[in-house]
């Protein structure tokens, strides 16, 4: 004996309809006020407007630190500043390029004192320009 179909409520497919065309919406009066603002495809850096994906992004600079010789943390061997964490985790970031100076300078407490070791870092800063400073640990 077939039994009556039961009807879906119609209240989760129009709340998600709902939410769906206000992030469009937003989007395009972002990228809408992008354009009114002079942004052209491919030339040049858009201008920020209010409620644009980069609107909460701020300029960073980022650096690769190592030590040769290695340091000992914990009876490990630490060579890079990601030999810290797990394959898949991040590392820690910073704004400026001579705050990861100071971390790498940090770090020195942790060498051999009876070698002289080198921290090495490769900096990409936020206009793009690349810098690889290095000092002897104190």
């Amino acid at each position: 004996m077939p039994t009556p179909r039961q009807s879906r409520s119609l209240a989760p497919y129009l709340y998600c309809a709902l939410l769906c065309v206000t992030l469009v919406a937003a989007q395009m009066a972002a990228e809408y006020g992008q354009l009114r603002a002079g942004f052209s495809p491919l030339s040049h850096a858009p201008t920020r407007v209010p409620y644009s994906w980069d609107m909460f992004s701020i300029r960073i600079d980022r650096c690769a630190v190592s030590w040769d010789p290695p340091l000992r943390i914990d009876g490990e061997s630490v060579a890079r500043w990601t030999d810290r964490t797990w394959p898949l985790e991040f590392d820690t970031v910073y704004n400026r390029a001579e705050t990861y100076v100071g971390a790498a300078a940090r770090g020195c407490a942790y060498r051999e004192p009876a070698k002289k070791t080198i921290a090495r870092l490769v900096c990409v800063t936020s206009d793009g320009a690349v810098h690889e400073p290095k000092f002897v640990c104190p």
